[in-house]
């Protein structure tokens, strides 16, 4: 049978790429991220959008008129329970491809970018995530971000990696640069909840990942990713409570890590962490925990752990 004879249905399994789009009230966020994809130069791809406002919400008619238009485009309801987490995993269950492409409502492509990411997962087949750099857009103006070279991280060096903060750092890995093999979706590497982790449910999902096979990143910014001054879900937070969600994350790399070799333990990474992050925390903090974490650099093992995490960003494993 030709691909002219093969019915509307069964072509749609065929899409090498699923685009998986979790959206909640932001219809021009939304509209930005559509539009990116329906301009891109590859066109084996489906893209599923879950919002999670439901039929109602404010996203409606507008995903109403692009599903008229568009056969590629579906629109799924999230029973699974609101917010980011269930949301995503919904978009992300009801994809058919080999690989989803995760790209939040607030990001969008760069031209070329699915292209980009299949052939890398024509390459790497057998990767369970393929990441970018991204390009970053900030209030005053976007910091563009090319390269092209290819590193290739098994799963164990991924965690390790990032649980000293390094390399998968300095590449800016966020939700909207993941394209997801399709194996590990399936297999129930999904968002997650734990403990009281809510601002890092994105680490912990890279943590998930990371478990289930080999990483592959090139260096080339594929995705815009919007850091100007917009509700995000999960950029809110005072300073305390992040650095007690990074202890729990880091002592949850640390319990899968094969080989802990010379590693620092999870609470001297984080002070080493708070001192590396303080210029950004002064006037932002009170002026006893800025004065509290600038100590902590005459702590021995936090200069050596920062000087790990220095390393780690200056290198990467199995660069092509």
């Amino acid at each position: 049978m030709s691909p002219a004879e093969l019915s509307s249905s069964e072509a749609e399994l065929r899409s090498f790429i699923s685009v998986a789009i979790p959206t909640f009230r932001r219809p021009f966020g939304l509209q930005r991220a559509i539009e990116s994809v329906l301009q891109q130069d590859f066109s084996d791809w489906e893209m599923v959008i879950s919002d999670d406002e439901g039929l109602v919400g404010e996203s409606c008619r507008l995903l109403s008129e692009y599903v008229s238009t568009e056969p590629r485009i579906r629109v799924v309801e999230n029973r699974r329970g609101r917010g980011q987490v269930e949301n995503t995993n919904n978009a992300m269950l009801a994809c058919r491809g080999p690989w989803i492409k995760l790209l939040h409502d607030d990001d969008w492509l760069a031209p070329g970018a699915l292209t980009s990411f299949a052939r890398l997962a024509l390459a790497y087949p057998a990767a369970a995530v393929i990441t970018s750099t991204s390009h970053l857009v900030q209030d005053k103006g976007i910091k563009y971000r090319q390269g092209g070279e290819i590193y290739v991280y098994s799963g164990q060096q991924c965690l390790t990696d990032l649980y000293l903060v390094g390399k998968t750092r300095s590449l800016g890995i966020v939700p909207s640069t993941l394209l997801v093999n399709s194996n590990v979706v399936k297999a129930g590497c999904l968002m997650r909840n734990y403990k009281s982790i809510s601002w890092g449910v994105d680490q912990l999902f890279f943590i998930d990942l990371a478990c289930h096979g080999d990483m592959v990143a090139i260096d080339d910014g594929l995705i815009f990713y919007d850091m100007t001054n917009h509700p995000c879900i999960t950029a809110d937070g005072s300073f305390t409570h992040i650095d007690q969600e990074t202890v729990e994350l880091k002592r949850l790399t640390w319990s899968l890590l094969e080989d802990k070799g010379e590693l620092p333990d999870p609470e001297t990474v984080v002070r080493a962490l708070r001192v590396a992050r303080l210029r950004g925390r002064i006037g932002r903090q009170p002026l006893g925990a800025t004065i509290r974490d600038a100590i902590q650099i005459l702590r021995p093992s936090v200069l050596m752990a920062l000087n790990k995490i220095i390393r780690a960003r200056a290198r990467a494993p199995g660069a092509i």
